[in-house]
């Protein structure tokens, strides 16, 4: 937080857990208070600027414009800010989120009130510049920097929308693009392994291979994350009855969801509740799945077990049948990449991952625009039309 380091903060933006401070321009200079202001904003505000004089080559690089005081008021800055940030509350933000939007901001109205620019500059060095005023302070890798100009694209959107200005050159650059990363996922025949062991292990009554066994199917076929799967209690299962089995589990968090439950899921939840009944864990509604064990003897036992502990039994399961390490997330993303393969449209694929967005499919090499998605009801001139297009 560097401009929170350089200058007193003097106004409090309250929000109901916690107080963020905000620093205060001041109404005369256009700066912040408590702050000296620099030579150089001195020089550019004082100096009347001579029509004869040969204007400096662009060879030297970005050059700062001079800003109109007619035309943006910069004390009006510190009360747009704190606008800003109230609408990002009460619009549900994280703490962490509003942090991040206040740092970045608070250094990009720093930027404004030093180097006279203007937030509506239409032409001009404005990016160059501001991006050369982030590495100034020590914002200096392409991840900072695209943060901070997406921090500013919101912000210069509601100066926008509350016509302080019309547009900006800012609005029309985009930030650099967030390198991608290879999809990591189990391989199909790796996980046909791991089941066949671990299935193999549990019929021969090793409670750790049963309580491995759910998580592996859990993970794999239903596509849980580690967290959803350390928190899923009983009472969110249901189980079929008949000679199919099967059943359904309910996701609770900010994904919630229904996943269904093959046969051979639901067998072995059943085998793994026994499993804590004979270990005399409580395994009523309101218990956790997962049980774990404090020291290598397994002699002590927890009625629990934290995310953190499911992600190391992954990774343990996988080292010894394969080899090979894996986590948590590769099983999740083999689970995806098989309701995919299967035919799924691309919403009924995000419904059952609990994505709120279908651009989250597209780490999975997928162009969503391509999948089937839902159809609506459509009209009998519709469907005429489509039966003589594919007709």
């Amino acid at each position: 937080m560097p401009f929170l380091r350089q200058f007193p903060t003097t106004h409090l933006f309250k929000f109901p857990d916690t107080l963020v401070s905000i620093p205060q321009i001041s109404n005369n200079t256009g700066r912040l208070s408590g702050s000296e202001p620099s030579s150089e904003f001195l020089k550019m505000t004082t100096e009347t600027p001579n029509a004869d004089a040969t204007p400096p080559s662009s060879s030297e690089g970005p050059l700062p414009l001079r800003l109109d005081t007619s035309r943006f008021d910069t004390s009006r800055l510190n009360s747009f800010l704190l606008r800003f940030l109230n609408g990002l509350k009460r619009g549900g933000k994280s703490t962490h989120t509003l942090s991040a939007y206040r740092n970045d901001l608070g250094l990009f109205c720093l930027f404004l009130t030093s180097s006279g620019h203007h937030p509506g500059e239409g032409v001009g060095h404005l990016k160059e510049n501001w991006i050369a005023f982030l590495h100034e302070n020590g914002r200096k890798s392409d991840a900072s920097v695209r943060r901070a100009l997406m921090s500013v694209r919101s912000f210069l959107h509601f100066l926008i929308r509350e016509k302080v200005i019309e547009s900006s050159s800012l609005l029309e650059t985009k930030s650099p693009r967030q390198p991608t990363h290879d999809l990591l996922t189990v391989l199909p025949e790796h996980f046909r392994k791991l089941v066949a062991t671990l299935r193999r292990k549990s019929l021969m009554g090793d409670e750790k291979a049963i309580r491995d066994f759910a998580i592996l199917l859990l993970l794999g076929k239903c596509g849980l994350k580690a967290s959803e799967a350390a928190n899923v209690m009983w009472g969110e299962i249901s189980f079929s009855g008949g000679k199919k089995g099967g059943g359904s589990i309910i996701v609770k968090g900010p994904g919630e969801r229904i996943i269904p439950l093959d046969a051979e899921t639901a067998s072995c939840l059943k085998r793994l509740r026994e499993v804590r009944e004979s270990l005399q864990l409580p395994a009523d509604a309101r218990s956790k799945l997962f049980f774990g064990y404090l020291n290598l003897s397994r002699k002590t036992k927890t009625d629990s077990l934290h995310r953190h502990g499911i992600k190391f039994v992954v990774y343990e399961i996988s080292s010894e049948i394969l080899g090979k390490a894996y986590n948590s997330e590769s099983l999740r993303n083999f689970a995806i990449a098989s309701w995919i393969s299967q035919g799924l449209n691309a919403q009924q694929v995000a419904n059952l991952a609990g994505y709120s967005s279908l651009n989250s499919l597209e780490r999975f090499s997928l162009d969503t625009r391509k999948l089937r998605l839902p159809r609506r009801h459509m009209t009998k001139e519709e469907t005429t039309k489509e039966v003589r297009t594919n007709g």
